[in-house]
């Protein structure tokens, strides 16, 4: 083989592959653009005129406030709001990811109550979105998130017993296209 082929091969080979990782790398970054995200922000509440931590769903459309953080977490000196509005919001980005916000259910998890996400009807818990206060009745917290997340309730839980075990479908594409946006 001459040298100017093996350089010409060499180049389209480089030109090539340079192509093909800009075009993966595009595909990425509008895949990451069109991805919802969940987060947690500071929100204003109407009714008491003040802002706390709020857990969003955060979409093209603008964020969705899902759970708006008004209470301490068992009276915790060393947990604050915001460390929970962290710590749930980053648990709904992990099942919205691994896609197991179908279903959302409430459960027990080391003896506490919690509400946490299901494949389908009967099955185990995925994901646990929170941990329930003693004192929340976790069938009300349940009920109140699958009225948001079906796009009928146009404000977030303001959360901070052994009841049954109640499953929930959820359409999590209809919720993100359809509730409310919250502004500024």
């Amino acid at each position: 083989m001459n040298s100017k082929l093996i350089v010409s091969l060499f180049t389209g080979c480089v030109l090539a592959a340079t192509c093909i990782t800009s075009m993966i790398s595009q595909a990425s970054q509008a895949k990451a653009d069109d991805g919802v995200r969940f987060i947690c922000a500071s929100g204003y509440d109407q009714q008491t005129d003040k802002r706390f931590p709020t857990s969003y769903a955060w979409t093209t459309r603008g964020k969705i406030a899902i759970i708006r953080w008004k209470y301490p977490w068992f009276n915790s000196q060393t947990i604050t709001p915001e460390q929970r509005c962290e710590q749930v919001t980053s648990r709904f980005q992990t099942a919205y990811n691994n896609q197991s916000l179908s279903y959302i259910t409430n459960g027990t998890a080391n003896g506490q109550a919690v509400i946490c996400t299901a494949k389908q009807v009967d099955a185990s818990c995925n994901t646990v979105l929170l941990t329930l206060r003693p004192q929340d009745d976790s069938l009300q917290i349940l009920d109140e998130l699958k009225e948001i997340l079906r796009g009928r309730s146009t404000r977030p839980i303001e959360h901070s017993s052994k009841k049954p075990q109640v499953y929930y479908k959820i359409d999590i594409k209809k919720f993100l296209q359809t509730a409310p946006v919250e502004k500024e």
